[in-house]
């Protein structure tokens, strides 16, 4: 039975090889380590990580921000096994076939396989989700879910429509995998090994190396015939942008789309829905999230066409009591009151001045898992947005502790986005109000309000896109970097648009045809 390696250990030798490199140990590493090693091929998995966060390695993702303001990016990805699917909520959900066709009139781009060509793999990645794919069609979830199909948007609306994202049930990669990595005899998984150097011959085109190196000093050099970059769209294009000693912009950067097109699914939260009888529950993310499922109002691709959009969707989100009061009974609870403890004495009297709020607040904790209907509804915008090339991943002068530039992360948005986000708000409203399903208090959604609200979702999407052509990408269908014969990319950074999906999901269905593709190169022909 294999045993995970300690690069900071003397016993791991200063120089490691194998027939394939992978570098990061997320949910795209492990998927496409397991694949190839089930295959018998000799597979080296880094991670920079150990078993258990680490604040030192953890503190290596920090970095600078410019643009819209973002979340910290030490806080989130995580850097260690299993990558960030050990705070995953689960959320999934398949592209749909217009995300790959290309818009040329909105400036998308398409992409060089369709969803046919990716849609048996994503069967395979939402299996081992422990998904059926039957539960993404709305009117199969409609009746599971004792609603029925009257209850849908489809029968009374051209405009609008429903999309459903499940929840994965096998969540934590490194906990799923732990014991299949240590029995895989093909596989060596090392923990703690900080890839800081892509090393390229003479003439730019084969790595013939990468560098490592520990917080205790230690260096090792690691030599293979092929190497997958999987940590995520800001690591693969940080470490793509440093490793810059034969190729002046950086490995891949010919055509300067490394760290490019930098894309998130925006959301901004705004206005309320006063829900009138005729509101079906369905669409109450409290009531359907209890049943593992997300029902979510979405635009029909006629009417994106129509009206010039990406894709949009609408959140029902339920109301709770007020903040300050749910905030004090929080407090309580949490047990920080203690006697003459003036943060329990303000909250106490908080909760004692809003008697009726501590009520509905009670109330709303079971209106929260769907047990009783909402008041009224906040709504939440969510979009794709648009590939930008202005959004980006550069390099920021300072330095991580292993002497390696920082990343800097400039996320914009562009007109098309804001129009989006406008637009989306105002189909809805116009349509739930033509439906009789309620009434609305909203604001407009004008590009600064956009910018001072809008939040991400964690998902890094873009940096290192496919494209057949190698001007107008990083990586070919394949995921690997033109130009350069042994180099791989795999993640969601490949993807040339965000579509409506969340990412993790889809970059396993690609790391799985990306690992078949690496299987099948290496059978003589």
């Amino acid at each position: 039975m294999a045993q995970f390696l300690d690069a900071r250990k003397a016993e791991v030798p200063d120089t490691l090889t194998a027939d394939v490199c992978i570098v990061g140990a997320g949910a795209a590493g492990l998927t496409l380590a397991l694949q190839l090693a089930a295959a018998g091929i000799d597979v080296l998995l880094l991670e920079s990580g150990g078993e258990s966060i680490d604040a030192d390695t953890q503190g290596l993702y920090a970095g600078e921000q410019a643009g819209i303001n973002y979340f910290d990016l030490s806080a989130c990805r995580l850097r260690f096994l299993g990558g960030t699917t050990n705070h995953w909520a689960g959320y999934c959900r398949e592209n749909d076939p217009i995300d790959y066709l290309g818009r040329p009139e909105l400036g998308l781009p398409g992409w060089p396989i369709g969803y046919r060509d990716i849609r048996p793999f994503v069967e395979r990645a939402a299996k081992s989700l422990g998904l059926e794919m039957s539960g993404f069609e709305p009117d199969t979830v409609a009746r599971q879910s004792g609603y029925g199909s009257a209850a849908l948007l489809e029968p009374q609306s051209q405009i609008l429509q429903t999309k459903i994202f499940q929840f994965a049930k096998n969540l934590r990669f490194r906990e799923r995998h732990a014991a299949e990595l240590r029995r895989a005899p093909t596989l060596r998984p090392v923990l703690f090994a900080n890839v800081t150097h892509i090393q390229l011959d003479a003439a730019g085109r084969t790595v013939v190396g990468l560098n490592v190196r520990t917080f205790n000093q230690r260096h090792i050099r690691v030599q293979a015939n092929r190497f997958v970059l999987c940590t995520h769209a800001i690591e693969n294009a940080r470490l793509l942008l440093s490793s810059n000693d034969v190729q002046r912009d950086g490995v891949g950067n010919d055509s300067g789309h490394v760290g490019r097109h930098f894309m998130e699914h925006p959301v901004v939260e705004s206005g309320l829905m006063l829900p009138s009888a005729k509101f079906s529950r369905l669409y109450d993310y409290g009531a359907t999230r209890r049943l593992g499922i997300n029902v979510n109002v979405s635009i029909t691709e006629r009417a994106m066409r129509e009206h010039g959009m990406l894709s949009y969707y609408c959140r029902f989100s339920p109301v709770v009591a007020a903040d300050e009061t749910l905030a004090a009974i929080d407090t309580l609870g949490a047990g920080f009151w203690r006697p003459a403890d003036l943060a329990g004495i303000q909250a106490l009297g908080r909760v004692l001045a809003d008697v009726p709020g501590a009520i509905r607040y009670i109330e709303d904790r079971k209106l929260g898992t769907g047990l009783i209907p909402a008041r009224a509804y906040r709504l939440q915008h969510r979009t794709e947005q648009s590939p930008n090339s202005l959004s980006r991943v550069t390099l920021s002068a300072q330095r991580d502790r292993l002497g390696s530039p920082r990343a800097k992360l400039d996320w914009r948005l562009s007109e098309l986005d804001y129009k989006t986000m406008a637009a989306g708000q105002a189909l809805v409203v116009k349509e739930f109000t033509r439906l009789g399903l309620g009434s609305f208090r909203v604001v407009e959604l004008t590009p600064p309000m956009i910018d001072a609200s809008v939040q991400g979702h964690n998902h890094h999407v873009g940096t290192t896109r496919m494209s057949d052509a190698a001007r107008d990408g990083v990586v070919d269908r394949n995921c690997k970097v033109h130009g350069i014969d042994n180099l791989y990319v795999a993640g969601s950074s490949v993807f040339p648009t965000v579509g409506y999906a969340g990412p993790t999901m889809m970059l396993m269905a690609f790391a799985m045809r990306l690992g078949e593709h690496l299987v099948q190169a290496r059978r003589p022909a």
